[in-house]
């Protein structure tokens, strides 16, 4: 495992902790990790990992706010 690939793992898990935080009381932990994981695999062999995070953040959001409607 090479360091950024290690950073990239830290912060999509920082992105997990934060997401399962803001939709505490309103979706249950463990399916917020789950669509965490979802939209991080695809990116995981990504060779620019700069915005991953980012964009792991804001697939899971658009996905959660989906199914609240």
């Amino acid at each position: 495992m090479t360091d950024s690939f290690a950073h990239v793992e830290d912060q999509v898990a920082q992105v997990a902790d934060r997401l399962a935080d803001e939709y505490a009381g309103r979706v249950p932990a463990g399916v917020v990790r789950g669509l965490v994981t979802d939209a991080y695999t695809p990116l995981r062999g990504a060779r620019v990992t700069q915005f991953v995070p980012v964009l792991v953040d804001r697939s899971v959001r658009l996905r959660l706010r989906a199914s609240q409607h």
